[in-house]
Formats: C-alpha cells, sequence, structure tokens
C-alpha cells in the first residue's frame, strides 16, 4: 500500500474574523495567542483533515490583530479543493469567511526523499520536556524548583534545574533537544543546528476541568524558538512521516511544523 499523499497548503485568514470566532468561543481575548486562534480556525473549517502541523507568519504567539490578514502554511494530506468543499459543507457561514478561498494554494510534497539527500530546513518549535518522575533542583540563584511527574518544563529550565553550578547555554539546550528528536524519529541527520529566534510565548488553551466536563481557558508559559540549519536525509518513508506528524509538542497550535528546501 503506498503512503498517503502530503500537500502544502497555503491560507490567508481574517484577523477580524479570527477574534469574532474567539470571542464565539468564549476565550479571553486578552491572553490568547494567534496560533490558538488559528487552530479552532482551521478545526471548525475542516475538521479532521485540518492542517496540521502549520506555521503562521510572524508567529503562534504574536496577538492577534484586526486589521492584517494572517497568512498560514501547513501540510495535510488532501488538496486545496477537498479542504474547500469539506468548508463549504461543514463549517459556518461566519467561520468560512474567514478564509480568502482566492488566495488558497497548495502544492503535492515529492513522495520519494533519496536517502543522502541534502535539505535546508526552519523548524518553528516548542522545545518542552515531560518530567518522568517528581523531583527538585535549584536554579542559578540558588533557589529551590520542584517539579511533579508528568509536568512539562522548558527543556534549558529542565537542565538548568539539575546543573545550577553550570554556565549553560540556552541555544546549546535547544539544539540537543532538537538532535534528540531527529535520534527518536528517525528519517533524518541535522548536520547544523542555529537558533535564529528565542522568546517567552503566554499560550492559552482550553481544557476540561472538573466533574461538569465544561471546558475552560488555561494559560501557560512556553518556549517560542525558531531553529534553522541543514539535514541529511537518511530514510525517504520516515522522513515523509516527519514531515506529516511535525517535531515536539503543540504542533496543534503552530509548532513543529518542518519547513525545507533543496540546500
Amino acid at each position: 500500500m503506498s503512503d498517503p499523499e502530503l500537500h502544502m497548503v497555503q491560507l490567508s485568514l481574517d484577523g477580524k474574523g479570527l477574534i469574532a470566532l474567539g470571542k464565539m468561543l468564549h476565550l479571553p481575548l486578552d491572553r490568547t495567542d494567534t496560533g490558538y486562534l488559528v487552530h479552532c480556525a482551521l478545526g471548525e473549517l475542516f475538521g479532521e483533515e485540518a492542517p496540521q502541523p502549520f506555521s503562521i507568519e510572524g508567529g503562534p504567539g504574536d496577538k492577534p490583530q484586526g486589521g492584517r490578514r494572517v497568512r498560514v502554511l501547513g501540510y495535510t494530506a488532501v488538496g486545496e479543493e477537498t479542504l474547500q468543499s469539506r468548508a463549504q459543507l461543514d463549517a459556518s457561514p461566519k467561520v468560512y469567511s474567514i478564509c480568502d478561498w482566492e488566495r488558497l494554494a497548495a502544492k503535492p510534497m515529492p513522495q520519494v526523499f533519496p536517502e543522502g539527500m541534502a535539505l535546508q530546513y526552519e523548524l518553528r518549535s516548542c522545545p518542552v520536556v515531560r518530567k518522568a518522575s517528581s523531583g527538585r533542583g535549584k536554579n542559578q540563584n540558588g533557589d529551590t524548583r520542584s517539579w511533579e511527574e508528568g509536568d512539562e518544563l522548558d527543556a534549558f529550565l529542565a537542565e538548568a534545574w539539575n546543573r545550577p553550578d553550570e554556565d549553560l547555554s540556552r541555544e546549546q539546550v535547544y539544539r540537543d533537544w532538537l538532535r534528540r528528536q531527529f535520534e527518536i524519529r528517525g528519517g533524518a541527520e541535522p548536520q547544523s543546528i542555529g537558533m535564529e529566534r528565542f522568546s517567552i510565548e503566554r499560550m492559552t488553551r482550553r481544557v476540561s476541568k472538573g466533574g461538569d466536563g465544561k471546558r475552560k481557558a488555561h494559560t501557560i508559559k512556553r518556549p517560542d524558538v525558531t531553529l534553522t540549519g541543514a539535514l541529511k536525509v537518511t530514510g525517504s518513508e520516515a522522513f515523509s512521516e516527519l514531515l506529516r506528524s511535525g517535531l515536539g509538542r503543540h504542533k496543534s497550535f503552530g509548532y513543529g511544523m518542518l519547513k525545507v528546501q533543496r540546500a
């Protein structure tokens, strides 16, 4: 059985429409980032066929602005005609109008990436780790920091709290994090890794809380890091799956899309 097709799609979403959708979903807009609004809009428009992972021009952590359009790139298994047909059938008129359908574009990605192929990449990532057990450590100021089993921590803080006496480089920790991602997933080996951008962003998510099952807004802080460099393909099928599924956590919210071009 052949692998499913992979398409890169480009969408232009209306900033005012995204804000209106946030209000409709009762989100706290003063704490809600563009990445989460785009996640909600893509789900309302395309359901299970929504592009994911995806990347937002300007970054998922930016606050939505009503006067501008939001440009989104993403990977999906279907082309532009199927996406629009899905939205025509399932989306409400208000949600349907968020997308500028005349600007919708798509292209099929290569079905084969030859072993040894050299590519340049860009990855907007959220480098975090999930702790396997509870514990405690100290920061560089000597303050005690603790965590519980299953807690999600910034990959840099997770290292720094365990090694407070070492002068750790945030960029080096994030490089090591990305190398581990490639080792776990397979399909490619990074030949170089550079950190182009770093910030700490607030992310608002809707989570189920309590026995009533009602979804409420929960705000967290996470690293927003753009990593670039060169890689070598080590397996065609595994690399295609890497593009299809993305790297790292929070892929539903504008992180993890590996954008590539020939080196």
